[in-house]
């Protein structure tokens, strides 16, 4: 069973793979190096809380949802489509509610022309 640290590092290498950033870049965002990103991610280093609020700022989330993410979970593979998914649900996220609603209308759309016979399309 993974450490809480190696899970929070995890949690790390998910977003900053998400949002398609190089440890060297994450590391430069917040004053650290990028061997120092390897080794929280790797969880062979424990991040100091003050390192977690600025990773979570950078990653465009909060300490406490990087903590509670890496509490809930007890594995997680890295596939490109996973990280593919999670940039989707980030910039849904981050979209406002008006975009959000034409964005889900357009996807039921997209669904709905997907599932029809091949003969209508």
């Amino acid at each position: 069973m993974a450490t809480l640290n190696e899970r929070i590092g995890e949690a790390i290498k998910r977003k900053r793979q998400r949002d398609r950033l190089t440890q060297s870049e994450l590391g430069n965002r917040i004053g650290v190096s990028g061997s120092y990103i390897s080794s929280v991610e790797s969880g062979s280093t424990g991040v100091r809380i003050t390192e977690l609020e600025g990773l979570a700022t950078a990653l465009r989330t909060t300490a406490i949802e990087l903590i509670n993410e890496a509490a809930g979970r007890e594995e997680y593979k890295f596939t490109s489509a996973n990280r593919e998914r999670e940039a989707f649900l980030s910039l849904y996220d981050s979209l406002s509610d008006e975009y959000r609603n034409q964005a889900r209308t357009y996807l039921m759309f997209l669904r709905e022309l997907q599932n029809r016979p091949e003969e209508t399309q």
